[in-house]
């Protein structure tokens, strides 16, 4: 069975609230098709050096990496303590395979970080209101939940000395007149907790924007944790206690691992396999970002024996969520001859989600052209008989800083096209959030798919050329 595969562009309608879709780039739509051939070959490949790669990685192994990042360490924003363990866990992997390690520090904005505690130990990370009550000395009190806010009458007597939750209103003059009633009412705490985010996916995190100081804690919540707290409120009573902290003078951090040409043959250049290790506050980043990093680490396993012609670095990024930051950095200390020598640039971000309506593997680049990585990747997903890859245009990942010095660069992401609107991509409801998790969002069906055909794709440009691999 033969299949054309169409690249479909983005028409920069697309804004959502942080890295990697904060900053889609507009520009016009190109509506010429890019044809490929796919043949269907029973997930098999007749050339040898894709099965060097496609009958050693496993899934499983990609995944208890993931596990680790979005589990055992959890939520990882940027300078943050939890994003050095992630660096450190990333180094001593590399490390363990026989890579040469090295870490780049930079220097990172103050992020403020809220934290509700309950009974039972357990504590979920929230944005804070930075002219909210900021203090290690925690509020504790009682949540009360309220229906709507923007009236006084809506608060009962009992609010003072409450916490109040309440719904975030729609807009940001309204959820201030929201907290500012609950004051007046007498309220030691009032957490927002938001609707949505755009395009349907479900809301995350945030830092209510006030506009006077204020002398409680005022907190934003993800939508599924005001969802949660009105739960338990139905079938009990709860106290919960409010922190916020203030980081300052915060560093982030890179991890570059290298496995140099073991071949004198080659020409000297090098190529990129990168993936962001933080995620956004209050979510524990399982697709975005453990399943780029846990995949990057499974690759860098399988090719850490195999002869190649060209030096290759597997590239942890921090701080992507705090707008590509750690791209940004990489790029950026590099010599216009060190630039010159990056042959290209693999970066998977989100490659493993079970979301159904993101029903392709993409190969993205910031203006929609093809380039080596593209055309490596779609190349291998055609000799695997593996139609799961799709070319298509993005402008918002860690790829862009790449592409903007001259680099060729791509983003492997999986996402879904209405069948209304070809311009209109889905990413899981879940996307940063708390239910972003291995149980509610990692499936190893995608991953290994993910696996497969980008782990072909780097191999076939920087393997050393053996005659006797291509059949």
């Amino acid at each position: 069975m033969k299949r054309t595969l169409l690249s479909f562009t983005l028409a920069g309608a697309m804004v959502l609230s942080s890295s990697p879709f904060s900053s889609v780039i507009a520009a016009p739509i190109d509506k010429t098709p890019i044809s490929y051939t796919i043949t269907a070959n029973n997930g098999n490949s007749d050339a040898a050096h894709d099965n060097k790669v496609v009958k050693r990685v496993e899934a499983q192994r990609a995944i208890e990496h993931v596990r680790y990042l979005s589990e055992t360490i959890g939520p990882r924003p940027g300078g943050l303590e939890a994003e050095k363990q992630a660096a450190d866990y990333v180094a001593n992997t590399l490390k363990g395979y026989g890579y040469e390690i090295e870490y780049q520090y930079f220097p990172v904005a103050d992020q403020l970080i809220a934290d509700v505690s309950f009974a039972d130990g357990s504590s979920w990370q929230m944005g804070a209101a930075a002219n909210g009550k900021v203090s290690d000395v925690p509020v504790n009190s009682e949540v009360i939940y309220v229906e709507d806010g923007t009236k006084a009458s809506d608060f009962p007597e009992n609010t003072a000395g409450k916490v109040v939750l309440v719904k975030q209103a729609s807009s940001t003059a309204n959820y201030r007149l929201q907290v500012e009633n609950a004051i007046n009412a007498g309220a030691e705490g009032v957490i927002l907790h938001s609707v949505g985010g755009s395009r349907g996916n479900y809301g995350s995190t945030f830092n209510p924007n006030l506009t006077k100081a204020v002398d409680i804690p005022v907190f934003g919540a993800a939508y599924i944790q005001g969802e949660w707290l009105k739960e338990r409120l139905a079938k009990e009573t709860v106290t919960i206690g409010l922190t916020a902290k203030r980081h300052s003078n915060l560093q982030s951090v890179n991890v570059i691992g290298t496995k140099k040409a073991k071949s004198k043959n080659g020409d000297g250049k090098e190529v990129l396999l990168s993936a962001h290790m933080d995620s956004v506050v209050g979510a524990p980043g399982a697709n975005d970002n453990a399943s780029g990093v846990g995949l990057m680490l499974e690759l860098a396993r399988v090719f850490k024996g195999y002869n190649t012609d060209k030096d290759l670095k597997f590239i942890a990024f921090g701080s992507e969520e705090r707008g590509l930051l750690g791209a940004k950095h990489y790029v950026e200390q590099l010599t216009q001859a060190e630039r010159a020598n990056i042959e290209v640039v693999f970066n998977p971000d989100m490659v493993a989600t079970k979301y159904e309506a993101a029903t392709n593997l993409y190969a993205m680049t910031v203006d929609g052209s093809t380039n080596l990585a593209t055309n490596a990747t779609v190349a291998a997903g055609a000799r695997l008989g593996n139609s799961d890859i799709l070319p298509g245009k993005f402008g918002s990942s860690d790829h862009v800083p790449f592409h903007n010095a001259g680099i060729p660069a791509a983003l492997f992401i999986w996402m879904g096209i209405d069948s209304w609107d070809p311009l209109v991509y889905h990413i899981e409801k879940v996307y940063h959030t708390p239910q972003d998790t291995i149980a509610d969002n990692i499936s190893a069906e995608r991953m290994q798919s993910a696996l497969e055909i980008i782990g072909a794709g780097v191999f076939d440009v920087v393997r050393k050329d053996v005659p006797g691999l291509k059949r």
